[in-house]
């Protein structure tokens, strides 16, 4: 399977947060940065490269609307809807 679209557009330090191994990430940079793309992206490369199940992901954002915001995002990019992922804003 080619999953490469996810990889397009990405700036190095991009892609290799989306394709970072590691089972926890953080990303931390400034504003206009491209860290939602990161988010969204990771989330792409989780399920179509890595087949995760989308129920095992959470994403959490400040507000309701970067939710949205983001979960658009995402199945636009996987083209599916993303009904299993948990993608929250944050209560604290």
């Amino acid at each position: 399977m080619d999953v490469s679209y996810i990889l397009d557009n990405l700036n190095d330090e991009q892609r290799k947060a989306v394709t970072s191994e590691k089972q926890h990430l953080m990303v931390l940079a400034g504003a206009g940065s491209g860290k939602t793309r990161v988010l969204v992206h990771k989330v792409a490369w989780e399920v179509e490269a890595l087949q995760k199940n989308p129920a095992a992901i959470m994403a959490v954002t400040f507000t309701n609307k970067a939710a949205a915001e983001m979960r658009s995002r995402i199945e636009e990019l996987l083209q599916s809807p993303a009904m299993d992922l948990w993608l929250e804003p944050s209560t604290g």
